[in-house]
């Protein structure tokens, strides 16, 4: 009753030192009952204030949103048997909402002891991640990661596959640790959200190279978009629409990224016959069921990534007569002159072939004012794999010069610019690439001495 009093009784007091006369006058600019606020405020009254009323009050005072909140949390939930949800929830999304961070913490540490409560902050977390980026959300899922006893339940197999999430960025170094930490648990997450792990994970080993991690989880990836399309289109199925639905991508997707990965990987590996056998599956996939208008988008894309990727074979392999269509196909799809400046460059260097005109052309995209504006202007990638992209193409081009015998003074710029937007990657193999970079640089002006 003291803490009570003590909330009312700050209140009250500000509303009569901001020279509200009564409470018919605060109730009109508070938007709250005048009933209902006379009750409130009456400290014998058993009415205690809501969340929603405490920000109406403090928006009225003129306070800072969150005002109260230290002395709401002890009148309101003094003891544990005194937990009720629904006058929880609303507060603990208030202090996400605000990232009042102590606050969260000092509730989440008495709910996570009490029998039924962890599912509530599940629940509570899946509800808002799906439409929010609140920091704070964080924080409900490691309370799930700390807390949850058993190792097998999917709540903690999402919450740990939610964390992986929110920890990607653009140092790849530490995505692909954080990748490799998120592994042990995507095996039983429910199948919609296990598709993208599976494909995330692909994605992130393909970054940094890990080719062997790449081929497994495309493996698995096609096992089970298979499996789910077997299920959903061989055999009897009831729930097409809600298994559906709930997929984050089309499926696909998945399923044709499965080829894709392994063609890559093994395409990279420089096992390119090899890679020709896992070309055609992704090619033309309009005979996939269930295909609205996102999935014939992704349908088309495959049979562009195929016709890319034949060309890139030919490349590789030394047929110089590919040149001209290839050229033709990247001004007719300018998403697709990035990663095939890269093919260019590789096949020119493994084959002594003189490409300057077209580096000529695509100067702007091999050398942009502002790398990571250039990267997020492109809508068909990701930032991850663009940055990847330009330091494996200035690499490409080191060579290139080199062989020539040319002078390196043009990749200063590059130089440069690539250290300053390094700094915030902290990118062991893009540092790495930078360093032989400069090495390079050197040769042939020691040899025009």
């Amino acid at each position: 009753m003291q803490q009570a009093y003590c909330l009312n009784h700050i209140i009250k007091k500000e509303i009569r030192q901001q020279g509200f006369s009564s409470i018919s006058h605060f109730s009109k600019v508070s938007g709250i009952n005048r009933g209902v606020l006379s009750a409130t405020l009456n400290e014998h009254s058993p009415k205690s204030i809501s969340i929603q009323q405490l920000d109406q009050m403090s928006k009225a005072l003129h306070k800072p949103p969150g005002w109260l909140y230290d002395e709401f949390l002890m009148e309101s939930f003094p003891s544990n048997d005194k937990l009720n949800w629904r006058k929880l929830k609303p507060f603990l999304v208030r202090c996400i909402q605000l990232n009042r961070t102590a606050n969260l913490h000092a509730l989440l540490d008495r709910l996570a002891s009490l029998p039924g409560q962890l599912n509530h902050i599940f629940e509570l977390a899946e509800e808002l991640v799906q439409e929010n980026d609140y920091i704070a959300i964080r924080d409900l899922y490691e309370t799930i990661i700390r807390h949850e006893k058993d190792h097998h339940s999917e709540k903690l197999a999402i919450s740990h596959y939610r964390i992986f999430n929110m920890e990607i960025g653009l140092d790849l170094e530490k995505n692909y640790r954080v990748a490799i930490s998120f592994e042990p648990f995507y095996q039983k997450l429910p199948i919609h959200l296990k598709l993208d792990a599976l494909l995330q994970l692909a994605f992130h080993s393909y970054i940094l190279q890990d080719w062997e991690r790449v081929k497994k989880y495309a493996v698995e990836l096609h096992q089970l978009s298979r499996s789910l399309y077997e299920q959903l289109y061989t055999q009897e199925s009831t729930g097409e629409s809600a298994v559906l639905s709930s997929l984050l991508r089309p499926l696909v997707v998945y399923y044709g990224q499965s080829y894709l990965l392994r063609f890559c990987s093994l395409e990279l590996e420089g096992k390119y016959e090899e890679a020709r056998q896992y070309l055609e599956p992704f090619r033309d996939l309009s005979w996939f069921r269930g295909l609205d208008e996102a999935g014939k988008k992704e349908v088309h894309k495959f049979s562009l990534y195929a016709k890319f990727n034949e060309y890139n074979l030919e490349l590789l392999q030394g047929n110089q007569q590919a040149l001209p269509r290839y050229l033709k196909l990247m001004e007719e799809h300018p998403l697709e002159i990035l990663p095939s400046l890269f093919i260019l460059l590789k096949a020119s260097n493994i084959h002594y072939w003189n490409i300057d005109p077209v580096l000529a052309q695509y100067e702007d995209v091999i050398y942009p004012a502002d790398m990571l504006e250039s990267i997020n202007i492109r809508q068909s990638y990701t930032a991850q794999a663009d940055l990847n992209r330009h330091v494996h193409i200035y690499y490409q081009l080191a060579l290139y010069h080199l062989n020539r015998g040319k002078p390196l003074e043009q990749l200063d710029v590059i130089l440069s610019a690539m250290e300053e937007t390094i700094k915030n990657f902290n990118n062991s193999r893009i540092v790495d690439c930078l360093a032989l970079l400069h090495k390079l640089q050197t040769i042939p002006k020691m040899e025009t001495k």
